[in-house]
Parts: structure tokens; C-alpha cells; sequence
């Protein structure tokens, strides 16, 4: 059974709740896929948890099928546990899927009006076995809130707000920072 929950933050708290995730995920060996809005903010969010020593593997329409096959494979064996993809490198016509994974994080909703098709379709690979249970989680910043409440009177299952440690939240946050001085490519600049 897969669990659907939220968290709402605010969009600057973004990186610092996903490092959080990442890092709990980690300490429990599990598998998770995030899902973003574009190939740019893939790059930039493989490329952040990579600079916090959290393996992640990047996974977009602009790499090679072997490239991808390569990603994949890496995380079907277990190499990486973090892969960060976008919604058409996750499911594409002619596409091998992504491997089953424990957590499934929405990182983006806003910019392309997120539909109850487009959620089901990330979150399919998500463990849902006998004995088995995953986690869908959705970021819900203040520019989601509306495709959200949509989304979740389509779903027409329950949804849960997850609870976050906000201490290792703010920890997780001076680390991002402390990266983003390091590399300002690691800066989200998508709201400012």
C-alpha cells in the first residue's frame, strides 16, 4: 500500500526539507525517486545532494538511452539510492520505467498545473507489494496550494501531512546554505 502525504513549506525551505528526506531515507536503506518540473532544476538538485554526500543520479529527456540505461541500472542494483528525475524522463513512450523505489517525493507541482494522471504516473513505481509499503510525499509550497486542493479531491484517497523534524529541517537548511556559498549553482532561483 502506498501512503500519500504532504508537507507544506515554504518554497526557500524546498532543498532543506528534500536533504532532510534524502538523509532519513538513507539511514533506513530505502530507495526514493524525486520528481521535478524540469531538466535544469534535475541537474541542480542531483548536483545539491551530491554536494551533501547523497548519492543521487540525474534522469532527463536530454540523456542518451544509454546514459539512462546506465542510471537505471544503477539504481536497480542498488549503487545509487537517490534518483532525481522529470516527469517525461520518468515515463516516456518507448521508456523503461524507473525500479520500483520506497519513497516517491514530488519535489514540483506548479509549472505545469500538475493533473491527477500526471501524479498517478509518478508514483507508480513506488513499492506497493504485499508486505511491502511506500511513500508518496508532495512538497506543497504557497504558489502549489491551488493545483494541490485539485490533485487531492481527485485522488479521492486520504492524504496525510507527514511529520518533519523541523530541528533536522534547520539543520539540513544551514547545510544547503553552506553549499549554495560553496557552488551558487546550487542556488534555487526559481522564485526569487
Amino acid at each position: 500500500m502506498v501512503h500519500h502525504s504532504y508537507i507544506f513549506l515554504n518554497q526557500q525551505l524546498k532543498d532543506a526539507h528534500l536533504v532532510h528526506l534524502c538523509n532519513e531515507a538513507q539511514r533506513a536503506s530505502q530507495t526514493t525517486a524525486i520528481f521535478t518540473r524540469s531538466v535544469p532544476e534535475t541537474h541542480r538538485v542531483s548536483r545539491l545532494l551530491n554536494a551533501l554526500n547523497i548519492g543521487a543520479i540525474s534522469l532527463h529527456c536530454d540523456l542518451s538511452p544509454a546514459a539512462r540505461a546506465a542510471s537505471l541500472d544503477k539504481l536497480r542494483r542498488k549503487e545509487c539510492r537517490v534518483i532525481v528525475t522529470s516527469d517525461v524522463a520518468a515515463a516516456g513512450p518507448g521508456l523503461d520505467p524507473i525500479p520500483m523505489v520506497d519513497r516517491a517525493i514530488n519535489f514540483s507541482l506548479v509549472s505545469w498545473k500538475m493533473k491527477p494522471e500526471t501524479y498517478t504516473q509518478r508514483i507508480r513505481n513506488v513499492k506497493n507489494h504485499v508486505g511491502d509499503s511506500g511513500l508518496a510525499i508532495t512538497f506543497i509550497t504557497q504558489y502549489d496550494l491551488d493545483v494541490y486542493l485539485r490533485l487531492e479531491k481527485a485522488l479521492a484517497v486520504p492524504v496525510a501531512q507527514y511529520a518533519v523534524d523541523m530541528d533536522m529541517a534547520m539543520v539540513c537548511r544551514g547545510q544547503v546554505e553552506q553549499a549554495a556559498r560553496e557552488d551558487p549553482l546550487l542556488r534555487d532561483t526559481a522564485y526569487t
